[in-house]
This record gives C-alpha cells, sequence and structure tokens, in this order.
C-alpha cells in the first residue's frame, strides 16, 4: 500500500537544433535554481522503512521529424556534514 507523489520541480531547454547521431549532450544542472526545498536521497533503511526520497533527471529529446525519444536518470543528492 505504498504511495507515490510526483512533482515536477523545473523545466529547462538545454538545445537549439537537431543533435547528430551518437553525439553526446553534456547537461549540467545547478540546484540553486531550483524553486522548492530540496532534500538529500533517503532510502527505507536511512528512515526506517517509514519513506523513501528519490529524484529523477527526465530527459526528452526531439528530432528534426518531431519524433520524440524519453530517458529517465535517478540522480542522488548528498548533503555535506554541516558544522
Amino acid at each position: 500500500n505504498a504511495l507515490t507523489e510526483t512533482q515536477v520541480l523545473v523545466k529547462y531547454e538545454i538545445m537549439d537544433g537537431a543533435p547528430i547521431k551518437d553525439e553526446v549532450i553534456p547537461v549540467r544542472l545547478y540546484l540553486g535554481g531550483i524553486p522548492a526545498d530540496l532534500t538529500p536521497t533517503y532510502d527505507g533503511s536511512t528512515t526506517n522503512g517509514r519513506f523513501n526520497v528519490r529524484y529523477f533527471l527526465n530527459l526528452v529529446l526531439v528530432d528534426m521529424e518531431d519524433r520524440r525519444y524519453f530517458k529517465q536518470q535517478e540522480i542522488v543528492l548528498y548533503r555535506q556534514h554541516l558544522g
């Protein structure tokens, strides 16, 4: 009986024009520009099995013929030790 909550934090257009086959497109995501209170990534072992916090980067690539290619990648956020 799990509840999943999804929220879109921000959307970016990172490239103008059509990509070339096998081209690598580097992406840098600045977390300071995201209008939300981000927490570190938590799994069930950290929270005694009560909840998980996971973040995903959803990429959509549109080619010259308006075909869409989708990729979802989990990202892990760490917090440096305070003090």
